[in-house]
């Protein structure tokens, strides 16, 4: 039986994953646990049943249907017991309001191959191409090699958005079939990294030292008020990347937002509220970047 990759959503037209117009395809699964996650949805390797409180009018027919007593109504309220759920996608069929929705499906190399081709027209054109992320796409890396493989054969351009935190043999043979890739690079000292994200970040330093000479990146750092918001962070961050030369194509900062806690709440996860930086700080940082000489994108 073959495998199949399992994909949270597929955005066409993206503008804002690399270079031209693209298609990003999201991925589910993800080995790191940042506080202030926007896609906590896409955490789990696996599909997962997702519900929205506010959308559900208490009908009942999802107790009606569900096999393992997951859907229930106690005392006028829908209750979600998360614990029983098999993700049969019984529940999903007939809810008529969409409060219940399955997250995480399943795409053959060949379909998804085929899906993505049919915007080829529009890569073309605008010198852009498909964008795998996630989640975390090298928790899928085995699968999606022989995809961006076949993508690179058809001439369209893949670019691939990692926190590289994985042996760096597999992110090497990734980068025989990627063009582009979109490092997202949280806080430079170790023991905060692993406080926020689960994880520390020696690995991630080390492949990012490599990766640049293999294939052009750009970096993403996501800016969280009383996080990582300090000059001096951004001090040491912006000298580390200066030193890694011309393959350092851009820096991107990004400002929190809090689009993550609702989505937390619709797949059981309780997430954290944090602030983005004043515009004011935000600037400072960029001059910081800039003055290393580094191609802050505004």
């Amino acid at each position: 039986m073959k495998q199949k990759l399992l994909v949270n959503q597929i955005q066409n037209f993206s503008l804002h994953d690399g270079p031209g117009i693209r298609t990003t395809v999201f991925l589910q699964g993800c080995n790191l646990r940042c506080k202030w996650c926007h896609n906590p949805e896409t955490w789990k390797k696996k599909s997962i049943l997702s519900y929205t409180e506010n959308k559900c009018i208490v009908c009942g027919q999802c107790m009606e249907v569900c096999p393992s007593g997951a859907q229930q109504i106690q005392n006028g309220q829908h209750i979600y017991e998360r614990t029983l759920c098999t993700v049969c996608g019984k529940c999903v069929e007939i809810c008529c309001t969409e409060a219940l929705e399955i997250v995480g499906n399943d795409y053959s190399v060949e379909e998804l191959s085929e899906l993505l081709l049919r915007d080829r027209r529009l890569y073309e054109i605008s010198e852009g191409g498909v964008t795998f992320s996630g989640g975390e796409p090298m928790m899928q890396a085995e699968i999606l090699y022989d995809l961006c493989s076949r993508l690179q054969e058809e001439h369209i351009s893949v670019a691939f958005e990692t926190a590289l935190a994985f042996p760096w043999k597999a992110i090497h043979r990734m980068t025989k079939c990627v063009d582009l890739f979109l490092v997202d690079f949280k806080i430079f000292d170790n023991e905060k990294h692993k406080e926020y994200t689960g994880t520390e970040n020696t690995l991630i330093k080390e492949n990012l030292k490599k990766l640049v000479n293999y294939r052009p990146i750009m970096i993403r750092i996501p800016i969280i008020k009383g996080i990582n918001d300090e000059i001096e962070n951004a001090v040491v961050t912006a000298d580390f990347l200066a030193a890694l030369g011309k393959n350092i194509k851009s820096v991107e900062l990004l400002p929190y937002h809090d689009f993550g806690v609702e989505k937390a709440k619709h797949v059981g996860v309780n997430q954290q509220m944090f602030e983005a930086p004043d515009e004011k700080q935000l600037e400072q940082l960029k001059e910081v970047y800039r003055s290393r000489k580094l191609n802050v994108v505004e």
